[in-house]
């Protein structure tokens, strides 16, 4: 899996970045990456691949593959995209997750796992599992402008908010130009709604 279709996937991940004026790394330096780990709910990956980097005036977006084969050359049993953006302006920590998905069944060996609360919002409660300190930093963090734009788009998947930054997993996207180029107008409508109202 480490020969020719991953230098396929490359290339042409490689050439919609360039053709839209952002960096690509098909094998990012991981120490960035690496500190945003421990996530509340995804399972830390062995390597990154194929990393797309977006400047703004905020701080980068960066749109990774996080890959969970043994190594380069077993392929794994899903493939999919993380998004990440910093923003000095978030400023609350929670997380939530929609569905169970691959990347989320996450083993807690070192630690506790997040506190779960509820919102007292009762179709979001119904649907979503919440993490955070308490019910106030959650309500907080996710306020009602940033649950309605996740219903809106009927959410699959997981978003965990952090001071300085927030990581998306949206289910059902891989590592396509086209799924990189949607995830990175989501996470940017994501920390545009969060840090509206922080």
């Amino acid at each position: 899996m480490s020969g020719p279709s991953l230098s396929q996937d490359a290339d042409r991940i490689a050439f919609w970045a360039s053709a839209n004026g952002m960096a690509f790394s098909p094998h990012p330096p991981e120490s960035w990456l690496r500190a945003w780990e421990p996530h509340d709910n995804i399972a830390p990956p062995a390597h990154y691949l194929h990393a797309v980097t977006r400047t703004s005036s905020h701080g980068p977006y960066v749109i990774v593959e996080p890959w969970y084969g043994s190594d380069l050359h077993s392929e794994p049993l899903e493939r999919s995209i993380l998004a990440f953006a910093t923003h000095p302006g978030l400023v609350r920590r929670a997380a939530m997750r929609v569905g169970e998905h691959f990347l989320t069944r996450v083993a807690y060996l070192e630690s506790a796992p997040p506190p779960t609360v509820t919102l007292g919002d009762k179709l979001w409660d119904t649907h979503v599992t919440t993490f955070a300190a308490s019910p106030l930093e959650a309500q907080t963090a996710f306020h009602p402008r940033l649950r309605h734009l996740l219903a809106s788009w009927g959410f699959q998947g997981h978003l965990e908010l952090r001071p300085g930054g927030l990581v998306v997993f949206m289910a059902g996207l891989r590592p396509v130009p086209e799924h990189y180029s949607r995830l990175l107008g989501i996470a940017r409508e994501i920390l545009h709604a969060a840090v509206a109202y922080s």
